[in-house]
């Protein structure tokens, strides 16, 4: 099994994350938005079968070669727990609010160090775990535990993590095999239009009018934000990437205030310092700079990632 080397342009990949999680929280307004008219495993379905036809030009531009793989079985665990974690996320929004199900789905980084150290057997650094620790306080501050939060809503999100945990330790696993984009996007979004679609027919609710761009304007911005994750991946490593995905949470504050006319409390906001202040603990620490300017500095990639 490869491990990871250290990342040969981990502000790349940074920068790139945190661009990739701003189409992440527009696609989970958006499903906010429908607030319980379509079942969420049609949602789920319109997403992946949107994603797909927006990948498919790409993954077959050299011809349907370019899609066989020898490592299917961990595309499937890949794209089996990303199914999952999408839907559980759903149902959690329909349950929570827009921020908690967030919160609650972005703990992921809290997973991941676990399930790398099972699969891998590799060590965390202990930035990595501060990074976690600090971003994680940041969550809770958030979320203010309570009673009222342990509910239905709070078991789908907090599972939804852990799924997307070890779908994003998945999509590790196949760049450090050198897996193409483009063949682990096809594979993802096209095993997700399978498993959903039978269910999304028995249960399908037709959308009308602007609905139809609101389902669609979901399929695309999931894509857009999976190819830019995807490549990030190819920048950095799941140990050092993962904490940003609490970034998102910080988008979706703001959207909650700006489109649905939902100011962010007090705590909220001290939270989302604290997460953006998490987030950027391993980066720094990694590069250990003597300059502010040198924080963003990065070495040439020795190679090209394919696409």
């Amino acid at each position: 099994m490869p491990t990871e080397e250290t990342p040969p342009r981990l502000s790349l990949g940074i920068g790139i994350t945190i661009f990739a999680n701003l189409f992440f929280a527009t696609a989970s307004a958006l499903v906010w938005s429908f607030s319980g008219k379509f079942p969420t495993i049609q949602i789920v379905f319109i997403q992946n079968i949107v994603s797909l036809l927006c990948i498919l030009p790409i993954a077959l531009r050299k011809g349907p070669a370019r899609i066989k793989t020898s490592v299917f079985p961990i595309h499937l665990l890949r794209d089996v727990m990303g199914v999952t974690s999408y839907f559980l996320y759903f149902l959690a929004i329909r349950f929570l609010n827009l921020v908690d199900a967030s919160t609650l789905y972005y703990m992921a980084p809290f997973f991941i160090p676990m399930i790398w150290w099972v699969w891998m057997k590799e060590k965390i650094p202990a930035n990595v775990w501060w990074s976690i620790v600090v971003g994680f306080i940041g969550v809770a501050i958030i979320l203010n535990p309570s009673k009222e939060i342990f509910q239905l809503g709070f078991v789908f999100g907090l599972f939804s993590g852990l799924a997307s945990a070890i779908a994003l330790c998945a999509v590790r696993v196949l760049n450090l095999k050198k897996e193409p984009m483009s063949r682990t996007l096809f594979y993802y979004f096209s095993i997700g239009s399978v498993l959903t679609f039978p269910f999304a027919w028995a249960s399908w609710v037709s959308p009308v009018g602007i609905e139809w761009f609101y389902c669609i304007s979901i399929g695309v911005s999931i894509a857009l934000g999976q190819v830019l994750l995807t490549i990030a991946y190819r920048y950095g490593t799941a140990s050092y990437l993962s904490p940003l995905g609490y970034t998102t949470l910080i988008y979706a504050i703001l959207i909650s205030w700006l489109l649905f006319e939902k100011p962010p409390s007090l705590r909220s906001l001290i939270g989302a310092i604290i997460i953006i202040v998490g987030g950027t603990i391993t980066y720094i620490l990694k590069k250990k700079p003597e300059t502010i300017a040198q924080t963003f500095e990065s070495p040439q990639p020795k190679e090209r990632p394919p696409l």
